[in-house]
């Protein structure tokens, strides 16, 4: 098929980088155009059956875990690249960062392979799924944009394998995984889970660094900072500082998503006693708990979430929008900075 670069270069419209810089993220259908889509699909399909896709695991404590169902394979693995010349070729020449660069300076990615993780996945099925986790949790990671794009042509509601988008006191956003559909999110503030997968899934992650995360405005909460007057409450929402009380404020959508993942896998006990015991140490603090609870006082009701293409976008006077303050991988995935539990992938 035709690598179409230059189509890449259209779809990343001034439009869409505006709706990344300020809601922290975007949706663009037809990225690639469906041959190129399904030529990367068969690339991803001919890996797993060669047996090729490793299994993803994770670090938590000092002990390595498993995911289940979830297969994934790194492109700075130039032998790999060798047998995927598509993604080979993507990975040389996109222009990803570039393009948003000139239409939203103020997200400072860095240009080139050397500051790109690409990833490719393949999810079988069976229930398999990611908790919900932000892409960058901390220093040093540098992870700026996250661009999943999905690529599963027969996708049908009820295959399940939604991404699911969880902007801070923000009603949430089920993106469905449609072939040649990419979402872009801000990395250091988006939360998010992948929802469990009844049919195989396909995809991959093109993961951005940046020169604009992980300052020392953005890494954690003080106490001057624990207010919730409207302004602050805004400011929060659209700061990486979010992350440093998330697993508090969304205790029950951590703790129901980890559940999801892990099942009965080996380390799932763990990751859900440290969530619970994480959350419990926030909510006997004596400044941090009033905190909590009124940030939880304004998470929206699960009813106020939405299928995307299903129903009006968020109104863009929302107070909690991402731009209202903002701040100028291997196969195993990091630990959470806040709990140490297992954050990364898709």
């Amino acid at each position: 098929p035709q690598r179409d670069h230059g189509r890449i270069r259209t779809a990343l419209t001034p439009e869409a980088a505006a709706q990344l810089w300020t809601d922290g993220w975007c949706v663009l259908d037809g990225l690639l155009g469906r041959d190129w889509a399904m030529a990367l699909r068969s690339e991803i399909a001919s890996l797993a059956e060669g047996g090729l896709m490793r299994e993803h695991r994770f670090q938590f404590a000092q002990a390595q875990f498993r995911k289940p169902h979830i297969y994934e394979v790194d492109m700075h693995d130039a032998a790999l690249r060798a047998r995927a010349p598509d993604f080979d070729a993507l990975f040389r020449e996109n222009p990803v960062a570039e393009v948003l660069n000139g239409h939203q300076p103020q997200l400072q990615l860095t240009p080139g392979c050397d500051a790109s993780t690409l990833k490719l996945q393949y999810n079988a099925g069976g229930g398999g799924c990611f908790p919900c986790h932000y892409d960058n949790a901390g220093r040093p990671n540098q992870r700026q944009l996250t661009c999943l794009v999905y690529l599963n042509h027969e996708w049908q509601p009820g295959d399940g394998g939604e991404l699911e988008l969880l902007p801070f006191l923000q009603p949430t956003i089920r993106i469905p995984p449609k072939l040649d559909r990419a979402v872009l999110f801000l990395s250091d503030r988006v939360l998010h889970r992948v929802l469990p997968a009844a049919v195989p899934r396909y995809c991959f992650t093109l993961w951005i660094d940046g020169t604009a995360v992980n300052d020392d405005a953005s890494v954690g909460l003080s106490a001057a900072q624990l207010a919730l007057d409207d302004a602050s409450v805004a400011a929060l929402c659209g700061s990486a500082r979010q992350r440093a009380v998330s697993r508090a404020v969304y205790a029950e959508e951590y703790e129901v998503s980890l559940r999801e993942c892990m099942g009965d896998a080996q380390g799932a006990a763990e990751m859900v006693a440290a969530h619970l015991a994480h959350v419990a140490q926030q909510r006997a603090h004596p400044q941090l708990a009033p905190f909590v609870e009124g940030l939880r006082k304004r998470k929206p009701p699960p009813s106020s979430g939405r299928v995307y293409g299903e129903s009006p976008a968020p109104e863009v006077g929302d107070p909690c929008q991402l731009g209202a303050d903002k701040q100028p991988e291997e196969n195993v995935a990091r630990q959470c900075a806040a709990c140490g539990a297992a954050v990364g992938g898709r």
